[in-house]
């Protein structure tokens, strides 16, 4: 019951906040994304010290941050040699850290500037330059990968657990299902045809179609990532940041996933 609690608790705060955040754009969406980001990156790095891989959190994250700015507003001279002084740094340093492995440690580090920096770069990049792929709310498209994200996670769990039969990827996931994982694709395409067919903003079919194949499909896969990482670990949550919801990589693992993919399409598509 307290868990419970605490769950309602912070979604009636962070649904609200993030949903205003989003529609703002610009640094308002900028720093939400940021933060998400570096909070995750040091969940990871956290989820990496159980496996003996000690990283260096603070040149990491800065690195993100300076990724993600970089995006925000453009890349400069000075950005640019900040940021490769900083890689100069994590591979000088090891030598004078002297903990675990060397290779194990800088390429723990590195990795977390990709998962999640990285890819939540993308999303943010994406947020500012979706009105190329023709659609007319980038807020309004945002909310949506959202919704589509929550409209996947729900149906997989009441069709996995109404009609699960065949295990999805036992060894990563024991409890999802084949059906699950084919009812919550169905959720998150759904989610985006319903946005073409109210036309709550200008999005084309095709558009709507793909996006919502590429949340139902990679989001899962996302969340399957997380999943294995914590199980590799031998821990539950990826932190305890959100009373009643874990960390932020797990409750982001599917945004995450997603929104390189989003970029990918982007780059082909405009």
């Amino acid at each position: 019951m307290k868990e419970l609690m605490a769950r309602i608790a912070v979604a009636v705060v962070a649904i609200p906040l993030l949903v205003y955040l989003i529609l703002q754009g610009g640094w308002y969406f900028f720093g939400l994304i940021a933060i998400i980001a570096a909070v995750g990156q040091w969940e990871f790095y956290n989820l990496a010290a159980q496996k003996e891989s000690i990283a260096q959190i603070v040149p990491g994250i800065l690195l993100t941050l300076i990724l993600f700015y970089g995006v925000q507003s453009g890349f400069t001279h000075v950005l640019i040699g900040f940021a490769l002084l900083l890689f100069v740094i994590i591979f000088s340093f090891e030598m004078f850290h002297n903990k675990a492995s060397a290779i194990l440690n800088i390429s723990t580090t590195l990795a977390g500037v990709v998962y999640p920096g990285l890819f939540l770069a993308c999303l943010l990049f994406l947020r500012n330059n979706v009105q190329d792929l023709g659609v007319s709310s980038a807020g309004g498209f945002v909310m949506t990968l959202f919704v589509a994200i929550w409209a996947c996670d729900t149906f997989a769990y009441f069709v996995g657990k109404s009609i699960g039969k065949h295990r999805l990827f036992e060894r990563v996931s024991p409890k999802k299902s084949i059906e699950g994982a084919l009812g919550g694709l169905a959720g998150a395409v759904l989610a985006f045809l319903a946005v073409y067919y109210f036309e709550w903003y200008k999005i084309s079919m095709e558009l709507s179609l793909i996006s919502g194949l590429i949340v139902g499909t990679f989001g899962q896969f996302g969340d399957l990532v997380e999943s294995w990482f914590k199980r590799d670990a031998g821990i539950k949550d990826s932190s305890h940041i959100l009373p009643g919801h874990g960390g932020i990589l797990d409750r982001f693992d599917s945004l995450i996933f997603v929104a390189p993919v989003f970029m990918i399409i982007y780059l082909f598509w405009s």
